[in-house]
């Protein structure tokens, strides 16, 4: 057998990193679905959802909590988690350093994640 000519990394990701992860695709998403499952709105039930669109309302329910989580925090660590995300390019707060306040604001974040119904079995 021969040897791959590249080295297989496995990279894993924290519970945060997911939860950001899927609310980074949700706020970058193109926003073309208006209500009805792509489909003709005869069949726009929740019954009628295949296994992709099921998954997707499933990944919009814990980026909205996610929004809600985020919104929830004070101003700084709300603005560390977005600059983190790249959801701002401005670090607004140049008497505090983002280095110290990132971690401070992660581990709020994650407390309310963890409490959060839409998102606590991800941990």
């Amino acid at each position: 057998m021969k040897p791959l000519p590249f080295e297989i990394r496995y990279v894993t990701m924290t519970p945060l990193e997911n939860c950001l992860s899927i609310w980074q695709r949700w706020h970058d998403r193109e926003d073309e679905n208006i209500g009805w499952n792509r489909r003709s709105p005869m069949l726009s039930s929740e019954g009628s959802l295949d296994p992709h669109q099921l998954y997707d309302n499933a990944d919009m329910q814990v980026a909205e909590a996610v929004e809600a989580m985020v919104n929830s925090l004070t101003a700084q660590h709300e603005a560390a988690i977005r600059h983190r995300c790249g959801h701002s390019r401005v670090w607004r707060f140049q008497q505090l350093d983002f280095t110290l306040v990132l971690p401070e604001a992660e581990a709020e974040l994650e407390k309310k994640l963890r409490a959060n119904v839409f998102t606590s079995f991800l941990f």
